[in-house]
């Protein structure tokens, strides 16, 4: 059989069509400008992104929860005087299906220290119990999950409370309601980054 350089040797237009092919091979690419480059970078990136989608860490929380869920992650009761940052929990009243739990600060707290808290967070340290009924995992210990945050100013204000002109500064209390049945620790993390845990309640 005849190999591909003898067809187009023997072609009466082989020698042409040869040398038409090198000479694409070698071709310069086309020039694209700045402008084009870009369009095609930018849509490469796109369906790069659209094929490989990247969640958030802990999806399933909002923003602040999210934030919280990062710190509690870190080394606690390390950094700092407990005298001035263990945080501790009471509750305020209780239903049948939640309490109201309000977690305070030392006084003098981390404001003396010329520090102050940013976040306040209460921690579950089980699984809900109604929500695994009958599954297996009903009584072991699951930390980390975030009942409740509240994000807080350098004058202890809540950040998502309302504005106040006062420039007087006191250390933050946060209030939240959880359901009954459960054990919450109180969590605190400063702007020095610092994280405190204080003794759990159970509702």
């Amino acid at each position: 059989w005849p190999t591909l350089g003898t067809l187009y040797s023997s072609a009466p237009f082989g020698g042409m069509l040869f040398a038409a092919g090198f000479a694409f091979a070698l071709a310069p690419e086309p020039h694209l400008g700045s402008s084009r480059r870009a369009v095609l970078s930018s849509s490469a990136a796109l369906a790069a992104a659209a094929i490989s989608p990247v969640a958030p860490a802990f999806a399933q929380y909002g923003a602040l929860e999210d934030k919280a869920q990062s710190y509690d992650a870190a080394v606690k009761n390390t950094d700092g005087d407990p005298a001035l940052y263990m945080p501790y929990a009471k509750v305020v009243s209780k239903g049948s299906t939640s309490a109201k739990v309000m977690v305070s600060l030392p006084s003098p707290g981390p404001l003396s220290n010329n520090d102050y808290i940013d976040l306040i967070w209460l921690k579950t340290a089980q699984f809900d119990k109604q929500e695994n009924a009958g599954g297996t995992n009903k009584d072991r210990v699951f930390p980390g999950l975030i009942a409740a945050a509240g994000e807080f100013k350098p004058n202890g204000s809540p950040v998502k409370g309302a504005a106040t002109a006062s420039a007087s500064k006191s250390e933050p209390v946060f209030t939240a309601r959880v359901k009954t049945g459960l054990t919450v620790y109180p969590v605190v993390h400063s702007a020095a980054g610092y994280v405190w845990e204080g003794a759990p309640i159970t509702l």
